[in-house]
């Protein structure tokens, strides 16, 4: 594990951390054979087109902000980048608006009120937070027991530093026809699993017939999805490696889409896994949001994929 160095004082100061902040980066890649969850931003579009607008590395270490709720105070002059759900930020009292840069001055409170829309912000700051980091990455993970920032949800008064304060950058936005809108509805593209034969043919056709909807219950390490009850499947399973994106149907006979502080492992049957990058969109939708699965073959996914790496720079990230 590294820590940041040095005893300089504070960048910032989190005057309230809303219901759950936590500090993420792309995730914990390395840490999967010692049963450590990825962790990672839920939604990765919104955080990388954060650090984007700052003109970070992609994988620099941000603030996701659910439901809202943040009050962080600025101690230096800087610039920071705020995207993802709308959550009526203010600096200051004055509406900034999202999915853009802002200037702080010493002094001035950055608040996010509670979301309308969408379920997660990001405030990214220039070079990124200075925090610990543990197997390669700064992604708390609250049930993985790591020390510090990384095991937990950031409390209110907690002092912050990033790496560029005083960065100059202008002032920039992400283009509107970038910029998702909210829906009400989803269409998920899932590629079927190998157990997919193994479900009776009925369920097979409701799997993609019905109407799911976005359970409360639903975390950073599953959205639980409500709806017609899918009883068949594998009897007799051992449990298997987990991807982000992984559908179980539980013991209800409801799907469980795993998402960035999933296990490793699971035991559950699969009906298959979900587009990556669908999985932006499924971690900004409110409870009773309405999902619809829709087959997908992995290659255009793989491709579309690919063009966003390439895009953001990610790399060997």
């Amino acid at each position: 594990m590294s820590s940041p160095g040095g005893d300089a004082g504070p960048h910032g100061v989190l005057d309230r951390p809303g219901p759950y902040c936590s500090v993420q980066d792309l995730g914990r890649r390395s840490g999967r054979r010692a049963g450590l969850a990825p962790g990672g931003a839920m939604d990765q579009r919104a955080y990388l087109w954060a650090n984007r607008l700052l003109g970070n590395e992609p994988g620099a270490a941000a603030l996701e902000v659910t439901l809202g709720g943040l009050d962080l105070r600025f101690v230096v002059e800087t610039i920071v980048a705020l995207t993802g759900a709308d959550c009526a930020a203010s600096l200051d009292g004055v509406e900034t608006g999202g999915w853009r840069t802002l200037r702080a001055r010493p002094g001035q409170v950055l608040r996010l009120r509670y979301s309308a829309t969408g379920m997660r912000a990001y405030v990214a700051f220039p070079g990124g937070l200075e925090v610990d980091r543990a197997f390669g990455s700064a992604s708390a993970v609250a049930r993985d027991g790591l020390p510090g920032r990384l095991g937990r949800p950031l409390r209110a008064g907690e002092a912050l530093r990033w790496a560029a304060p005083d960065r100059a950058c202008p002032v920039r936005r992400v283009p509107p026809t970038l910029v998702p809108s909210p829906r009400a509805a989803l269409a998920l593209p899932l590629v079927v699993a190998y157990e997919w034969p193994e479900f009776s043919p009925a369920d097979r056709d409701r799997a993609f017939a019905a109407e799911w909807t976005v359970d409360p219950a639903s975390n950073r390490t599953a959205v639980r999805l409500a709806g017609p009850a899918l009883a068949s499947g594998p009897r007799v399973l051992d449990s298997a490696p987990l991807v982000d994106g992984t559908v179980q149907v539980t013991g209800d006979g409801r799907p469980l889409v795993f998402m960035r502080d999933r296990p490793t492992i699971g035991g559950y049957p699969k009906l298959g896994a979900l587009d990556p990058i669908a999985l932006d969109a499924l971690a900004q939708a409110r409870p009773g949001t309405i999902v619809r699965f829709v087959r997908a073959e992995p290659e255009p996914l793989r491709r579309a994929l690919v063009r966003r790496e390439s895009f953001f720079g990610i790399g060997d990230y």
